[in-house]
């Protein structure tokens, strides 16, 4: 949708909670930011709590009464419920109501085709949809009733009729892409990991403040002029981001960032931009970025927490930065961790970042080795290497060759033991 030149989309959102719903006030709230990111405006907020779902509509048949009076005398365009719903729900609502009907997942799902800029990432989010569309053939009739707006935004045809064997062959056709993209970010890899820079990754919830922390850093590592874009909205970015900059202490790293993560995040969604994701696996430290001014830091955590997980990087050593402390005042931040080292900070005060930079300096020199080293004037090119990566506590020029001090990750040790003195 143009937000300057059409008029919003006016939406009632719906949640529909059971006992094992957690922080489901947040979750609802969350989806209101949602709705503001795609184009829309929340001009009406229903929830029940039910001990089961009802499986032809979710909500109860006196909610979705009451739900049809709210679309009726409200000019409602958008329904959106906060739940996935099959596609045979989703028909019997916009039967009930008359009125289009949304979930959780198609909303992420537009505002990710809305927002997406490379080939990579068009390609993700456009399996994401299929895999989507794949699921809810049955029933499904909501986005030929939307003529434009959200959740119909994206690449690829809309026709509901489009079935499963198509679908199918244009999945097979998108992973085909990816795989040819895929060989290319590996390569990438191959020769940034040629350079032996710790690669440092930025992940947590979207909004939390990744980019705004790693402006700063570039910042203060002389990288002015390749900043990311920042925006209060969710998902303002989904292009991840790889950036050298050089901490304070002269010591040189690979920054990234990823796409942030919400609350119950469409696994169709996690697979898609599982390539993506997986650059996190090649860290040598991951920053957990969390939004300290807000109710639900714990959701936040769990979340991301939960994502790391199943990308099976829970060994690698992290940071917890709780952010945006100028907003929090006095407070106490209430947050169970799994044990990780926590940083409290604003990206405004230079007292807090000079704690957070030695906390990072600690943990990407906790296995690192002090050493002396001797290189022969015809040695050179070992010599470099190591000046390119490390900063010596020592270092002389002597008649037969240089010396230096230096403390060496244990790889690195290993790699140049034969020039220790």
């Amino acid at each position: 949708m143009n937000h300057t030149g059409e008029t919003r989309q006016r939406v009632v959102i719906v949640g529909a909670w059971d006992r094992k719903m957690k922080y489901p006030e947040q979750s609802l709230e969350e989806l209101s930011d949602l709705v503001d990111a795609a184009g829309g405006v929340v001009i009406g907020v229903m929830s029940q709590k039910l001990n089961e779902y009802h499986p032809a509509t979710l909500i109860g048949r006196g909610k979705v009464h009451e739900l049809k009076e709210f679309v009726k005398n409200n000019e409602v365009d958008l329904i959106i419920f906060d739940q996935e719903l099959s596609g045979i729900q989703m028909r019997n609502i916009e039967e009930a109501t008359d009125c289009a009907v949304l979930d959780r997942t198609g909303l992420i799902l537009d505002i990710f085709a809305s927002r997406a800029k490379t080939r990579e990432g068009k390609l993700q989010v456009y399996l994401a949809q299929l895999h989507y569309r794949l699921t809810h053939l049955v029933g499904m009739r909501n986005l030929s009733r939307l003529g434009g707006g959200i959740g119909t935004r994206g690449p690829g045809e809309q026709k509901l009729e489009t079935d499963r064997r198509h679908i199918r062959r244009q999945i097979d056709r998108v992973k085909a892409d990816l795989r040819e993209v895929k060989k290319q970010r590996e390569l990438n890899r191959h020769q940034r990991e040629q350079s032996q820079l710790p690669l440092v990754s930025l992940v947590g919830y979207t909004n939390a403040g990744k980019s705004s922390l790693m402006n700063r850093m570039l910042i203060d590592g002389d990288s002015l002029g390749h900043q990311v874009f920042v925006k209060n909205m969710l998902f303002a970015s989904l292009d991840s981001t790889l950036r050298k900059i050089r901490l304070p202490g002269e010591m040189d790293i690979l920054l990234s960032d990823t796409v942030g993560f919400v609350s119950n995040l469409p696994t169709a969604l996690v697979e898609a931009f599982h390539s993506t994701l997986e650059e996190v696996t090649h860290a040598d430290v991951i920053i957990h970025v969390l939004d300290g001014s807000r109710e639900d830091v714990q959701l936040q955590y769990d979340t991301t927490w939960k994502i790391l997980k199943e990308l099976e990087v829970l060994h690698i050593p992290m940071l917890v930065v709780i952010n945006k402390m100028d907003l929090v005042g006095t407070k106490d931040v209430p947050l169970m961790t799994h044990d990780e080292k926590v940083v409290h900070l604003s990206v405004k005060n230079d007292a807090d970042l000079s704690e957070f930079y030695e906390v990072l300096g600690e943990i990407l020199t906790e296995d690192h080795i002090q050493t002396e080293l001797f290189f022969d004037f015809n040695q050179q090119d070992m010599f470099n290497q190591i000046m390119n990566r490390y900063e010596p506590d020592t270092l002389e020029y002597r008649a037969d060759g240089i010396y230096l001090s230096v403390l060496l990750s244990v790889e690195d040790h290993r790699r140049f033991k034969k020039y220790e003195m």
